[in-house]
C-alpha cells in the first residue's frame, strides 16, 4: 500500500469553509502516481499504457483546511485487462473520503484494451487489498 501526505491548501476550500468536493478526484490522481511508477517506471507519455476508464468518490466527512490529509492507495481488484486501485483520505485519523478508479491496459496505436501483462499482475498482487479497502 502506499501513502501520500497532503497538506490542504487554502485555494482548495469552497464558500462553507471545507475542502472542495472537486479536489479529492485530484488528490486521487496524485496518489496513483506511485501506481503509475510501479507499472510503468519511464512515466513517457509516448508509450503509456493505461486509460482511465471509472472513477468514483464517496465523501464521507468534511475536510478541513489546517490538517494534514493522508491517502492510502492500493489495489482493489485486479481483472483481465484492468486494475482497480482503491484509495482511502484520512484526517486526525478519520475516514473523510474513499474513492475508486479503474484502469484498462490500453494500446493507443491500435485504439483498443489489452490483456493485462502477467509481470504487471505480479507487481499489483502484493497490494491487493480486502474490499473495504483495509490490507
Amino acid at each position: 500500500m502506499f501513502e501520500l501526505h497532503i497538506q490542504p491548501r487554502f485555494s482548495e476550500t469552497d464558500a462553507l469553509g471545507h475542502i472542495n468536493n472537486t479536489v479529492l478526484p485530484v488528490w486521487f490522481e496524485a496518489a496513483r502516481a506511485d501506481i503509475f511508477r510501479l507499472v510503468h517506471p519511464s512515466l513517457n507519455p509516448a508509450d503509456w499504457p493505461m486509460i482511465l476508464a471509472h472513477i468514483a468518490v464517496d465523501f464521507v466527512d468534511q475536510i478541513h483546511l489546517g490538517s494534514e490529509v493522508v491517502i492510502t492507495t492500493g489495489i482493489k481488484k485486479i481483472g483481465s485487462k484492468s486494475f482497480t486501485v482503491d484509495h482511502l483520505a484520512h484526517q486526525k485519523g478519520v475516514l473523510v473520503a474513499r474513492g475508486e478508479a479503474v484502469l484498462v491496459w490500453f494500446d493507443y496505436a491500435a485504439q483498443c484494451s489489452r490483456p493485462l501483462p502477467e509481470a504487471i499482475r505480479k507487481l499489483l498482487t502484493p497490494l491487493l487489498q480486502e474490499n473495504d479497502g483495509t490490507p
